[in-house]
């Protein structure tokens, strides 16, 4: 099955790296001109628009921001706008994560997550469906996380923004059908990626592929092929819904304790 996007025109916030910078590569191969947003203006971004831009024959730009609030978002689209006349792909991308027990969580830590990982994708959402709803819809896909349906230690207020992330992916596809506007959750488990590797090697790659029931860490474009397969007309009828890509590994018994000597919940 080929898959065309051809004419289509996206914007991938988190764009310049890792999972973002994969989907920006498939949806220009198939054929989409793409806004890639970094947070900050990079060369290697820029290098990547115009290498992309050249090899597909298609427009990739650079657009640049934080998501401090809702006037930057707006800022953002802006950007948008001045390069494309609508818009009828988001990919809410850009997210972080970091480490804190709950009763340890500072209150502005706490603010910060939230603003990247659940406000600004609802600003963004927002933006996109006002534009979408004018040209006759679109696709807009949040990039969750097995943590909006499980959690462990140190990550919980992560596991509380990605759970709002996939409610949010429900309620917007329900309210948006109507006009054309199809809203999907994608939730990855663990992606082979610079910031990734790191922590599946120091827990062991042979005995973290092991809890995972396809036997492998996944890549990249894993993700990014079926971002494309989303946005596209055969996937019509999926929406308000949220996606894993995880190998089954959420679904496994056998996952990873963190205390010294334990590998398994049985200890193993």
């Amino acid at each position: 099955m080929e898959i065309s996007l051809k004419g289509k025109n996206a914007l991938v916030t988190g764009g310049n790296r890792g999972i973002g910078a994969e989907v920006v590569a498939q949806l220009a191969a198939a054929g989409a001109n793409v806004a890639l947003h970094s947070r900050r203006p990079r060369d290697e971004a820029t290098r990547t628009a115009e290498e992309l831009s050249a090899k597909h024959g298609v427009k990739v730009v650079v657009v640049t921001g934080d998501f401090a609030d809702a006037a930057s978002v707006a800022e953002l689209f802006e950007q948008f706008d001045r390069n494309f006349d609508q818009i009828d792909i988001l990919i809410n991308n850009a997210g972080y994560e970091d480490k804190y027990a709950l009763e340890d969580l500072p209150p502005e830590k706490w603010d910060a997550l939230i603003q990247v990982n659940l406000t600004a994708p609802f600003l963004c959402a927002q933006q996109a469906a006002r534009r979408m709803k004018k040209s006759g819809g679109g696709v807009v896909i949040n990039m969750q996380s097995i943590h909006d349906e499980v959690t462990r230690k140190g990550v919980g207020h992560y596991s509380i923004a990605k759970a709002g992330l996939k409610m949010l992916s429900r309620a917007a596809g329900v309210e948006w059908g109507e006009y054309g506007i199809r809203v999907i959750g994608l939730s990855p488990g663990a992606i082979e990626t610079d910031i990734n590797r790191g922590d599946i090697d120091a827990l062991g790659r042979d005995k973290f592929e092991r809890w995972i029931p396809a036997g492998h860490v996944g890549e990249t474009p894993d993700i990014g092929q079926t971002v494309v397969f989303l946005c596209s007309p055969q996937a019509r009828y999926i929406t308000a819904t949220t996606l894993y890509i995880d190998g089954g590994y959420m679904h496994n018994v056998i996952r990873y304790d963190e205390r010294p000597g334990k590998e398994g919940v049985d200890g193993e």
